[in-house]
């Protein structure tokens, strides 16, 4: 019995112990050798291309209408338009009926015939005055009732002659411009006031398409900018305008202000108005210009800097024996990509931030950026992360012609071509 109960004293023994070295192999520090560190990546700055662009949803709309007034009052004769008919630029759309003055002119001209036989009584009465020394009062009298008939004749004729003129039909209303009608309110023998509205045409072969883009985009965008267009009802089709117009005046919603950018388009082709669509705004293009990923810049207040890496000759790894800070000026940027305008060269390394390197991570290093403005020129200010988000917020893209984020380091080979493939 004894025996027996040595054994499980013993084997509890052992079990315990082996549980405290399991422990304790788990709990104990480990050696400095035992530690893995993580390489630090390092890139070479090198040339590509940056396009930055915006994109905004909208839909089509003509880009005009144009309201059509009468130009004369008169009665109409003829009316040469229909509803949803299209019409070209100087096609008559309605006739004047001519003036029936006739009553009119033979009163006139009665009028004046007795003025005229009116005139002649005076001078006859005058010569009659003259034979019998007539006194120098009478005479005058009698001149100045001479002169009145004259005028009186000369007015009387000068109103037959615009009568008469007037019996001519105004001239036709034409139309302004090319287009379809889409409101007409005259009809044949109604009567119609100078300047009343008479037609409205809208041109469906001339359209715009009406985007909305976040107010932190839409100081970049001017008149005049190159866009393309997607549209829903058409998807395998591009088209292609210009930025026309851009609304002084923004809508907020969500407490979000956007603003409404024209987009005139160079060929609707088969687009109808009301369809939807998404533009794309190219708003600047560089090319065959230094390059890094955007996370590698680093703001620190007003100035921007990097991590710029040496690594000795003849080392087997990328990885940098030491790292000074480089102050560098940047110019435009997307969402992955940096232009570097000076404080590097090409083929220089630069190693990325971690999340502990001047208290920011790489992608607040980003988001800061964007937020402060992101580069030295101000017509390049950079969109924050919660706008790209938005339909019409930047959505900037890259054909750069090298990958920098995929590119590694062959320390064998020269500095100059580290990164392969300048183009």
């Amino acid at each position: 019995m004894n025996s027996k109960k040595r054994i499980w004293i013993t084997l509890a023994i052992i079990i315990v112990l082996a549980a405290s070295a399991v422990t304790g192999y788990v709990l104990w520090p480990k050696s400095q050798e035992e530690i893995v560190v993580e390489p630090t990546p390092s890139i070479p700055v090198q040339k590509g291309e940056i396009t930055v662009l915006i994109k905004g949803a909208g839909s089509i709309k003509p880009t005009s209408q144009t309201v059509v007034y009468a130009d004369h009052e008169g009665n109409i004769n003829q009316v040469n338009a229909k509803i949803n008919t299209r019409v070209q630029k100087g096609q008559v759309l309605f006739t004047y009926k001519n003036k029936d003055n006739a009553k009119d002119i033979t009163q006139q001209t009665n009028t004046l015939k007795q003025q005229q036989s009116d005139l002649q009584d005076k001078q006859e009465q005058y010569k009659q005055l003259v034979m019998n020394n007539a006194t120098p009062t009478e005479l005058d009298s009698a001149r100045l009732g001479i002169e009145k008939g004259k005028d009186d004749i000369t007015v009387t004729e000068t109103e037959i002659a615009r009568l008469q003129k007037d019996q001519a039909a105004p001239a036709p209303l034409l139309s302004p411009i090319s287009g379809t009608i889409t409101k007409m309110s005259v009809s044949p023998g109604g009567a119609v006031s100078s300047g009343a509205e008479a037609f409205t045409i809208i041109d469906y072969q001339d359209l715009s398409a009406t985007i909305q883009v976040d107010e932190l985009d839409v100081l970049k965008i001017h008149q005049g900018l190159k866009a393309t267009l997607q549209l829903d009802a058409i998807p395998d089709q591009t088209y292609h305008g210009k930025v026309s117009m851009i609304a002084n005046e923004g809508a907020i919603k969500n407490g979000v202000s956007t603003f409404g950018v024209t987009i005139h388009l160079d060929q609707p082709g088969e687009i109808k108005a009301g369809m939807s669509a998404q533009a794309t705004i190219l708003v600047e293009q560089k090319k065959n210009i230094l390059v890094l990923p955007i996370e590698s810049v680093i703001q620190q207040g007003n100035q921007y800097v990097v991590q710029k890496a040496r690594v000795s000759a003849g080392t087997q790894n990328a990885q940098p024996d030491t790292t000074t800070e480089q102050k560098v000026s940047i110019g435009i940027h997307d969402d992955s990509q940096i232009e570097i305008k000076s404080g590097l060269k090409e083929g220089d390394l630069v190693v990325i931030p971690s999340s502990d390197m001047s208290g920011l991570s790489t992608s607040s290093s980003a988001s800061t950026m964007s937020n402060m403005g992101g580069s030295d020129d101000s017509s390049s200010t950079p969109t924050s992360d919660s706008s790209s988000t938005d339909s019409s917020s930047t959505d900037s893209s890259s054909n750069t012609s090298t990958d920098s984020s995929n590119t590694t380091t062959d320390n064998s080979s020269d500095s100059s071509s580290t990164g392969g493939g300048t183009p």
